[in-house]
């Protein structure tokens, strides 16, 4: 009999811890998982921090944390990591009552991209590691990965051909009553620019130089338009990645950028489109319209893109460089009209070797070709 009682208030004790573990692992328990607080770009490592914080007495022996994330953020070959359509992240800790666990885990961003993790999943087990006990805790925490660099010799061979011709278009049209300065005569210079006073003061001959009569600003269209059933996401990764190297080196020299493109924003499902703006700021607003392209979305023609938002180029006389694979007439009308109206513009056709160069160059419209590695 009293083994019975013994036998009955054991189980009664394990019954009661049981429901008071059930009820109680939970609170006051808090986890947060934080991407760092700076972008990366494409190829970089990144991390992210994960915090788990038991202010509570009761011990948790066996507590999983775990979250979602895009595939393209790649863990490496860690054993808690298991990827499919998606990267699922699972972390085993054993926390003491009163206690803070961080942990870092580092990642590679393998794709360009806006990437979020919305919620934590926690699974723990009871007081003799069963049943299964199930939270999720809302989070709140995202990461941009920017286009991957462009660096090289045939970057450098391509950068300045495309800065060659938009400084002649402003040599081209210097207005004479803009008076910016004096400088040294080169070869390249018309003997009608040199100042004769200023040489003979100087010893040497000397030119004059005069501001441009056309606005030095940039406009940037992208388009990542397929004509076809064909997808060509690799052509339009790249061009994605030429557009950021162009805002980049154009906006480290002071020159206003914009962006036109229809490219759909992963968050808004709206086409992109960025007003011109110098400054560091515009650096990181071009930067983070480029990663949150989404070539999963269907996008409209581009020649209508740019008929919508012609007079805002011509108002502007926006210098404007084309990035595209595509050659269809329209498109090339449509740039030719900006060419003529705004003293030049570029069209830089994105295209595999085997790919052929339709679109030929004229006057106001410069066309150059930068070939993709499959």
């Amino acid at each position: 009999m009293i083994f019975l009682l013994i036998l009955a208030g054991g189980l009664l004790a394990q019954f009661l811890a049981e429901k008071y573990y059930e009820k109680n692992w939970s609170r006051k328990l808090k986890v947060d998982i934080r991407f760092q607080p700076e972008p990366v770009f494409q190829g970089e490592e990144g991390f992210l921090t994960e915090v788990i914080e038991n202010d509570k007495r009761l011990f948790l022996p066996a507590l999983q944390a775990g979250f979602v994330v895009s595939r393209n953020l790649s863990f490496g070959q860690e054993e808690n990591t298991s990827v499919s359509d998606q990267s699922y992240k699972r972390d085993i800790f054993s926390v003491m009552g009163r206690q803070r666990i961080i942990r870092k885990v580092s990642f590679e961003a393998k794709k360009r991209g806006y990437y979020e993790i919305q919620k934590a999943d926690l699974v723990a087990r009871g007081i003799l590691l069963a049943p299964e006990l199930y939270h999720t805790i809302p989070c709140s925490t995202y990461l941009y990965v920017y286009p991957g660099k462009i660096a090289g010799e045939k970057r450098e061979l391509l950068f300045r051909r495309i800065t060659g011709v938009y400084e002649s278009r402003k040599r081209l049209l210097e207005d004479p009553f803009l008076f910016r300065g004096i400088r040294e005569y080169t070869p390249e210079d018309p003997m009608n620019k040199i100042n004769w006073k200023a040489s003979a003061r100087a010893g040497s001959f000397m030119v004059n130089q005069h501001n441009s009569a056309v606005s030095g600003n940039v406009c940037i269209l992208l388009d990542v338009e397929d004509e076809t059933v064909w997808k060509y996401e690799e052509i339009h990764e790249e061009g994605i990645r030429l557009a950021a190297a162009l805002a980049e080196d154009f906006l480290s020299r002071g020159i206003e950028v914009g962006l036109i493109t229809n490219g759909r924003d992963c968050q808004e499902k709206s086409e992109i489109f960025l007003s011109g703006q110098s400054g560091r700021g515009q650096r990181e607003k071009m930067l983070q319209c480029l990663a949150r392209i989404d070539l999963g979305e269907r996008s409209r023609k581009f020649s209508d893109c740019v008929e919508e938002k012609k007079d805002l180029l011509l108002a502007k006389e926006s210098f404007c460089i084309l990035i595209t694979k595509n050659q269809y007439r329209e498109l090339e009308e449509v740039m030719g009209t900006l060419g003529e109206k705004n003293q030049g513009s570029l069209c830089l056709a994105t295209l595999y070797p085997e790919m052929e160069l339709k679109i030929k160059s004229r006057r106001n419209l410069e066309v150059l070709r930068w070939e993709v590695k499959r």
